[in-house]
């Protein structure tokens, strides 16, 4: 008996080892393309010739935006097949690329699943931008908190037209709340404009409401917020995926 559990275990032990070693492989290899690409060869990415990817079975670029200070942001959605154990597997990523005066400073892969796994390469010019950001909003981010903001993905709609519900929290944070009035101005100084616009849509219900009252300096990054007008991501009805601009009139 002990035998046999013995092999089973080598067995299975020795399946998910070449499973990882496999993806492992793939993962490298697409990456190794995202990271030494420019825009126009990675939209043609259904094109090259991969030693382990067996296929690009879907892929999309979603937006291109400018973010503030010069940045440029482009978003890309990807599905790519591979084998293993004469198995096809379909890993799903989402690749940001940046550019700082239409120069190229960095890239970053977002995989898909729970984990939030990322990779990404960037440039020392990154820290042009990050500098005018930790300027402007009077934080001291990092290139982690960069990293960190774009892979906690937000989508800004504070309604479900399924369910005709209103949101009632992001990340456990309460909303429409004075008492989280300083979460909601952290919110406006992150590098995700999706929750910038939250913290936003936040300070001017409790505005509006009169129930609190801006420092300068808060007043000030909630005005640039509505005049930059970003492009960001929301949803209408059940439909996610739109990308528009939050004010109609700019």
């Amino acid at each position: 008996m002990r035998k046999i559990f013995l092999i089973l275990f080598i067995n299975v032990f020795t399946n998910l080892f070449c499973q990882n070693s496999d993806y492992e492989k793939v993962k490298s290899e697409f990456e190794q393309f995202i990271f030494s690409a420019d825009s126009t060869k990675i939209q043609n990415i259904k094109t090259e010739k991969f030693e382990n990817i067996f296929e690009i079975k879907q892929f999309n670029q979603t937006v291109s935006r400018d973010v503030e200070f010069g940045l440029r942001e482009l978003i890309f959605n990807i599905t790519f097949v591979y084998r293993s154990e004469n198995t096809l597997k379909y890993p799903q990523a989402e690749i940001h690329q940046f550019y700082l005066n239409e120069m190229p400073i960095g890239n970053l892969i977002i995989y898909a699943g729970k984990d939030k796994l990322s990779s990404r390469k960037f440039r020392s010019e990154f820290q042009i931008y990050m500098n005018s950001h930790n300027d402007f909003y009077k934080t001291n981010f990092s290139l982690t908190d960069f990293i960190n903001d774009l892979t906690n993905k937000q989508i800004y709609g504070d309604g479900c037209g399924y369910e005709m519900t209103r949101a009632n929290k992001i990340d456990e944070i309460k909303l429409r709340n004075p008492e989280n009035a300083e979460k909601y101005v952290e919110w406006m100084k992150s590098f995700n404009l999706e929750k910038q616009m939250w913290g936003y849509n936040q300070i001017q219900y409790l505005l509006k409401n009169n129930l609190i009252k801006l420092e300068p300096i808060e007043e000030k990054i909630y005005n640039h917020i509505q005049q930059r007008n970003a492009i960001i991501e929301t949803c209408s009805g059940c439909t996610f995926g739109i990308f528009e601009r939050v004010f109609k009139n700019k």
